[in-house]
């Protein structure tokens, strides 16, 4: 994805209903990092556990990988292939069972946090890969294509 400016959600998912992500991607502007978070629950209490990594750079491309490890209950956000950050899950995960959200969030039932960036090659797993898979990916690339 490359950022362009703003608070950005790249992906998320929720429930129908959209009190909370059960996940979310995204480009946090109060701390000008990339981030990656889980809710506790989809109710709409503000409870929620955030990794925040290296600080993000507008107008370039970056590859980004939010891993949730259920064993050890950890968040961890790569950023170009490197661990950028890890943290311990506060709550206990919900499976949110609502569509996947690209470029957005559904959140207390409004659509919000709109990407201004360029996102490309999205891709989710049903595990949590591991460290050699993450740095196995092929982030270096830009795409073959725009959209406008």
């Amino acid at each position: 994805m490359q950022l362009l400016d703003n608070n950005s959600t790249f992906v998320s998912q929720s429930d129908s209903a959209g009190n909370a992500n059960a996940y979310q991607l995204y480009y946090s502007s109060g701390s000008q990092k990339w981030a990656f978070s889980r809710h506790n629950d989809d109710t709409t209490s503000t409870d929620f556990t955030a990794v925040y990594g290296s600080k993000a750079t507008t107008g370039t491309w970056t590859h980004l990988v939010g891993v949730y490890d259920g064993p050890t209950n950890t968040l961890n956000l790569y950023v170009n292939g490197t661990l950028t950050a890890t943290k311990t899950f506060a709550g206990t995960p919900w499976n949110a069972t609502g569509p996947v959200q690209i470029g957005r969030r559904l959140y207390q039932g409004t659509y919000g946090e709109y990407a201004n960036a360029d996102i490309s090659n999205v891709q989710l797993y049903n595990t949590a890969l591991p460290p050699s898979e993450v740095s196995a990916l092929d982030y270096d690339q830009t795409p073959y294509t725009q959209l406008s």
